[in-house]
């Protein structure tokens, strides 16, 4: 977990809130056996995967972080996990077409990649798709409540989204930070991270691979926004509080609390301007946690997914400085190569640390110089050395 060993812990109550679930009993009983498709099945029992409860840590890891990159790359775009409540064949199916679903809308980046024909004809046997699967139980309250985990291969869901004609998401994708000022009896605060809310939020976002950000609300945030701020929706306030944070999408907007249910308006802004807004209406947390997320992802991939239906196989030419070993041609390779709207990357030409390029893309150029600019190891170069190839379209400097 990369998350755990660069992050400096910043939130004394996120740290015992950790360590309490890492002092949890967790118990591997793993017994795997050959299925008639070749699949491999595993039963994972205990409090909670080990898998999921990684996946949660990263996630509070990313609730509470400052200065964070606007692009994270996220893991398990191709992994669901959904409840059950029982363990038999009828079950079973039932929940891997659950995981599938989810699994496609993750990838695509929005719901109604499941209205699509050849989406709903592959949710009919799901078994096509999925590489592992298994159960595990946790024990969330009274009770135990049961989990079906499924890993589908990467290869196969995106060859079913590209013939149906629609978009992949890849997993390089921006992070959200969220202003939400909630009003509870009277009471008004800006949510952070320590309450139930944001724990809703962690586990929908993370259901639907977006990176998601809550204020750290110390003096610099507390200096540059108040509750009045983003109750009266003065946006301008809260896109410069949100630059310390560096993203470009902002989650913000009001709540009333009445008991356990939530009402109000929540508000996108991307890059600067109102992009989407959604009302709730008497929500528990997991209800708002979903539409805040449907809001962010639709919208988001909207801008990012590339269908492989525009201009496939487009060849673009694009030259890179400061590639000064071949560690660093190495390493550039595999950046590039992790860049879903890319399909294939070959050399035309080496001339000292500079080398040209040519990229095999779905999707329109702008959507490369997007996908390129998220990750922030190739930066634009506005002048270029006498080396660049003039045929060359877009031009960037490496940064190891």
């Amino acid at each position: 977990m990369l998350l755990l060993n660069c992050c400096l812990w910043q939130n004394d109550a996120l740290l015992i809130f950790i360590s309490r679930i890492l002092s949890m009993p967790v118990r591997r009983d793993a017994c795997s056996q050959s299925l008639m498709n070749s699949l491999t099945f595993y039963m994972v029992s205990g409090v909670f995967s080990v898998q999921r409860l990684f996946c949660l840590v990263a996630f509070f890891l990313l609730l509470t972080l400052a200065g964070f990159s606007r692009a994270v790359v996220v893991q398990g775009l191709y992994s669901q996990t959904v409840s059950v409540t029982g363990k038999d064949a009828r079950d079973q199916d039932e929940a891997m077409e659950d995981a599938l679903a989810g699994v496609l809308v993750k990838v695509s980046g929005h719901e109604d990649v499941l209205t699509n024909q050849k989406i709903r004809e592959a949710l009919s046997k799901p078994e096509n798709y999925v590489q592992k699967f298994g159960f595990h139980s946790g024990t969330p309250g009274r009770g135990q409540q049961q989990y079906f985990q499924a890993d589908f291969d990467e290869q196969a869901i995106n060859h079913l989204l590209r013939s149906a004609g629609l978009a992949i998401w890849g997993s390089n994708r921006s992070s959200t930070i969220v202003w939400l000022a909630l009003d509870n009896a009277g009471r008004r605060a800006i949510i952070n991270a320590s309450g139930g809310l944001a724990m809703a939020f962690a586990i929908d976002f993370q259901d639907r691979g977006l990176p998601v950000l809550f204020p750290l609300m110390d003096v610099d945030d507390s200096d540059a926004i108040s509750v009045v701020d983003i109750w009266g929706g003065f946006n301008d306030k809260v896109r410069r509080a949100s630059q310390r944070y560096g993203s470009e999408s902002i989650l913000t907007g009001r709540l009333t609390q009445k008991g356990e249910l939530y009402s109000g308006r929540l508000i996108l802004l991307f890059r600067g301007t109102l992009a989407k807004t959604a009302t709730v209406e008497g929500l528990d947390a997991a209800g708002v946690a979903q539409s805040a997320a449907s809001l962010v992802g639709s919208t988001l991939s909207g801008h990012y997914a590339v269908a492989a239906s525009q201009s496939a196989g487009n060849a673009v030419s694009v030259v890179v400085e400061n590639v000064t070993t071949l560690e660093a041609y190495a390493a550039l390779g595999e950046y590039l190569e992790r860049i879903t709207a890319i399909r294939d990357v070959s050399l035309r030409k080496a001339d000292g640390a500079t080398v040209e390029l040519v990229l095999a893309v779905d999707g329109s150029q702008n959507q490369l110089e997007e996908a390129l600019a998220l990750g922030r190891r190739l930066v634009p170069v506005v002048e270029s050395t006498p080396s660049t190839v003039e045929s060359a379209s877009m031009v960037y400097r490496w940064v190891p």
